[in-house]
């Protein structure tokens, strides 16, 4: 006989109560259907074969949306998966009774799925044409620029060689080993005790560190040629990472030994990272960090929703960046007639692109001023910078402290860009959110609620 469960929960109410927890909010603001179609499915999901995956696309951009917004890691995000209705809804799935997702990696997995495909340009115009119902003063914008700090120690030089000598001394006795050879006699412990005796020291001269560089330079260029000896005698196979981290071991070792000896001045497109090649150092000029360690992005605000208007990796100046800002505002929201920005930007050309526009600008005049005139550009100007140095400065910060993006710990190039992006979009959707239960409330209560005002 049938019997009815005591806490059995329909779908149409379970749906119900879905939108109204913290999540379903955030689940609202995003238009999932557009965002599939940017993203190709996976092949195993195409051909069908092998065991069904957890999450189809919809799911794997769940939880990049889901991972910055619970600040969690890979694994924490699975476990609260396995024992949220909430977090299963919001992914598409809905596990068994018994039933739980034993992979942690499967965000991981899917950030650089999605990485791989992630077009910036594509994203985002599909993401503001469904929250630009819920946007207001379309025609105000403001810009500036910030740096999402990479997750990586701080580098030094000596640093940098000494890494590079341990991972060559390590790749060669894996291929001693592999060849039925006794380790290598190559003075290593020697050489770890002179560099954690330079480390422990307090007071590092130059004198010190000079020296310890060119005797660390002198000990990788042996440890180099070994293993080139090695590989050559014996035909070591090393894998494709192992091959890339070594030649960036290489470019290392050239630029450092160019800087130790005078041969260069400065570096070009200097190495901070072994892990990540593609870091370079930000000059930011901050009393506490003049120099970072990231991605430096370009933004462009619109009623408190951030943009990405240009991220690089490599340092640029982002007072270049202005007439793209507002073509970038134009081809979203239509035409932009006040725009706010830093004073970077103030610069003659950038002036007279304004002025050609007719867009009412922040920058401090120059030269003799309309008398009729002076009192209220004054005031729009401090508007703007008003809006500028709150809400758009404000964003930088809101986004670092509670949306992961403090220090990005993605592991290659394509992870970190979608990991800041996700980062960005997610404090968007928030907004989005917000205002979209608030339009809900509104409607449900009377309009002659004293609610009503106090919600206004």
């Amino acid at each position: 006989m049938y019997q009815k469960e005591l806490f059995e929960v329909y779908p149409n109410y379970q749906h119900q109560r879905f939108l109204l927890t913290d999540v379903g909010r955030l689940y609202q603001a995003i238009p999932f259907d557009e965002l599939v179609k940017l993203i190709p499915a996976p092949k195993r999901q195409i051909s069908g074969k092998g065991r069904k995956p957890w999450f189809d696309v919809k799911g794997g951009i769940a939880l990049q949306f889901l991972k910055s917004y619970l600040r969690l890691s890979d694994a924490q995000l699975i476990e609260r998966i396995n024992t949220d209705w909430s977090l299963q809804y919001f992914c598409g799935i809905q596990l068994a009774k018994n039933e739980i997702i034993e992979d942690s990696n499967l965000p991981s997995v899917w950030r650089m799925y999605i990485g791989q495909h992630l077009d910036i340009d594509k994203w985002q115009p599909a993401l503001i044409r469904y929250w630009k119902p819920y946007m207001k003063e379309t025609f105000v914008s403001t810009q500036d620029a910030t740096c999402y700090e990479s997750y990586i120690a701080y580098p030094t030089h000596v640093k940098l060689i000494w890494k590079g000598c341990n991972e060559v001394h390590v790749v060669i006795q894996e291929l001693r080993k592999k060849a039925k050879l006794r380790k290598s006699r190559n003075n290593y412990d020697k050489w770890k005790g002179k560099y954690l005796s330079y480390q422990k020291g307090r007071k590092k001269s130059r004198r010190k560190e000079k020296r310890i560089r060119k005797a660390l330079l002198k000990y990788l260029q042996r440890l180099l040629e070994q293993l080139a000896s090695l590989r050559h005698r014996y035909g070591g196979l090393l894998s494709k990472r192992k091959q890339q981290r070594l030649a960036t071991i290489q470019a290392v070792y050239d630029q450092q030994h160019g800087l130790a000896y005078g041969h260069v001045e400065r570096i070009e497109k200097c190495i901070v990272s072994i892990d990540k090649p593609y870091l370079r150092p930000i000059v930011r000029g901050k009393e506490i960090k003049p120099v970072e360690f990231g991605a430096k992005v370009n933004k462009l605000q619109v009623d408190c929703i951030s943009m990405i208007e240009h991220l690089d990796f490599e340092a640029f100046h982002e007072g270049n960046r202005l007439e793209k800002g507002i073509h970038l505002h134009e081809e979203l929201f239509g035409k932009c007639t006040h725009h706010g920005a830093d004073g970077i930007y103030a610069t003659n050309a950038n002036r007279a692109y304004l002025k050609k526009k007719g867009i009412i600008q922040n920058f401090c005049p120059k030269g003799k001023q309309k008398t009729e005139h002076i009192e209220q550009n004054k005031i729009m100007r401090s508007i703007l910078n008003k809006e500028r140095s709150t809400r758009l400065e404000g964003s930088f910060g809101n986004e670092k402290n509670h949306f992961q993006l403090t220090k990005v710990k993605a592991r290659t190039l394509v992870s970190e860009i979608c990991w800041i992006f996700f980062g960005i979009q997610t404090a968007n959707a928030k907004q989005i959110g917000d205002r979209i239960a608030q339009i809900k409330r509104k409607q449900q209560i009377p309009p002659d609620s004293p609610q009503l005002k106090m919600i206004a």
